[in-house]
């Protein structure tokens, strides 16, 4: 049949077609939507590489361009620990138990890592370096963003920060700057990548050093994307000074630096913040972008295509023969950026600067915790501290530590005296003085538990 109508469209025209009326109308019209969608779809990448055995830390894995991120690594054969909110969230457990089987691979894991509170960064970052031998880690992928819908008042994280810089800037500041030492000390051959992301409103934002916590400065509610852009290009420029501290690092074997930063811009994508920022945050809103759906679905890429540019980044070869601060877009190094990229006067004043403020806002945030702990919290923890130090199992941190462990050895094995509750009460290498108070000690201990046995017999 197909041939039939193919030749005789061939020698008595197309007219003979069925339905040609059809496709003359309206064959034009669907071809150009086509071209504009293929166009708009972005460039693809075309690298694999074996990620079998590799690490890697993904923010914002559990939506959006990151959830496809994460998908794809886990597809590949990479580990993937989803850094969350909340382990104890159902959805969260049904989520990692979905892409396991989705992508037949149980090395997906989440831990908690609340970007809204710097504290909860830090104890996901303790916990991670606190680890011998150091655990092993083939990149960081930074996805998770908030954004602020147009209309809505000022919103601020845990540490009282402007939640779109909180949480898209100075939380990832915090993160990858904790996570300095278990990037540097991956072994020399491993090739070792952070990406962060930025965004095309990069372009609205200001850099404001004497203003980084948009405080002073009117907050635009009406345009809250100049705030976002601002975190945006926040961020770019601390992975370009961050990327110029790790080369900087000298080894302890003498081996160049094998870590490479950069920045992935992924495109203009149909995700839930580029939903919640159409809909400006409203059901109205909402209604508006689905009855535009088409329009959307035409010029926007869905986030399997915007996660190509990170795949190339991940992927593509070239990054480790090349120093890292490099812009990403449609799989390629983007050379044409904003004047600040290029001035290391300022980056290096911005990592300072939000380094002195990190550390200002972990100050109050620790005054704060501690007044709100009850006595029995308190307690509670400082009783685990004590089993923590009189565990002999592990390696102790501080000659004080070593002295209460040892102390401990001697009363389990009765060579102590008594029951020792501080390192003090037996010093390691006590001083002529210390153990005559220690003889001392014994002989009224002796002479106390006679005269009680004496009273006793007295009395029956």
């Amino acid at each position: 049949m197909p041939v039939d109508i193919l030749t005789k469209a061939l020698f008595d025209g197309p007219e003979t077609i069925p339905g040609w009326e059809y496709i003359k109308t309206y064959g034009p019209v669907l071809a150009t939507l086509g071209a504009i969608k293929y166009y708009f779809r972005g460039a693809t990448n075309t690298w694999e590489r074996d990620l079998h055995g590799k690490v890697f830390l993904v923010t914002g894995g559990t939506s959006g361009v990151g959830a496809q991120v994460a998908y794809e690594l886990a597809a590949n054969g990479a580990e993937v620990i989803l850094l969350v909110r909340s382990t104890e969230d159902i959805w969260i457990v049904d989520f990692v138990n979905d892409m396991r089987e989705s992508t037949n691979n149980i090395l997906i894991y989440a831990e908690e890592c609340n970007l809204n509170s710097l504290y909860s960064i830090r104890k996901f970052a303790t916990k991670w370096l606190d680890n011998q031998p150091p655990r092993r880690l083939d990149g960081v992928i930074c996805c998770a963003a908030d954004v602020i819908p147009t209309g809505v008042a000022r919103q601020v994280t845990l540490d009282g920060i402007e939640k779109q810089l909180g949480i898209n800037y100075f939380a990832h500041y915090h993160l990858l700057t904790l996570l300095k030492p278990s990037l540097t000390v991956q072994p020399p051959d491993r090739d070792v990548r952070v990406l962060v992301t930025t965004c095309s409103s990069q372009v609205a934002g200001t850099v404001d050093l004497e203003d980084l916590l948009w405080e002073t400065k009117p907050y635009p509610k009406r345009s809250p994307t100049k705030v976002y852009g601002t975190s945006k290009l926040l961020l770019g420029l601390f992975a370009r000074e961050f990327q110029k501290r790790i080369m900087e690092y000298e080894r302890k074997d003498g081996m160049k630096c094998n870590v490479r930063i950069n920045i992935v811009n992924p495109g203009l994508m149909r995700t839930p913040s580029t939903r919640r920022l159409i809909g400006m945050g409203s059901l109205w809103g909402l209604l508006l972008y689905l009855i535009l759906y088409p329009i959307w679905f035409l010029f926007l890429k869905s986030a399997r295509q915007g996660a190509q540019s990170y795949h190339f980044a991940i992927n593509a070869p070239i990054f480790p023969k090349i120093e890292g601060g490099n812009l990403i877009q449609e799989c390629k190094i983007n050379t044409k950026v904003r004047s600040e990229f290029n001035d290391l006067e300022l980056q290096e004043e911005l990592f300072n600067k939000t380094e002195s403020i990190i550390n200002d806002l972990e100050k109050k945030s620790a005054i704060i915790r501690n007044s709100q702990k009850s006595k029995s919290e308190k307690a509670k923890e400082k009783k685990e501290e004590d089993q923590k130090k009189s565990d002999l199992a592990k390696q102790p941190k501080s000659t004080e530590e070593l002295d209460f462990k040892l102390n401990q050895l001697r009363n389990d094995i009765g060579l102590g005296v008594g029951q020792v509750k501080n390192p003090d009460d037996l010093p390691l290498f006590p001083t002529e003085d210390e153990r005559k108070v220690i003889s001392d000690n014994k002989g009224k201990a002796k002479s106390n538990q006679k005269g009680k046995s004496k009273s006793k017999s007295k009395k029956t």
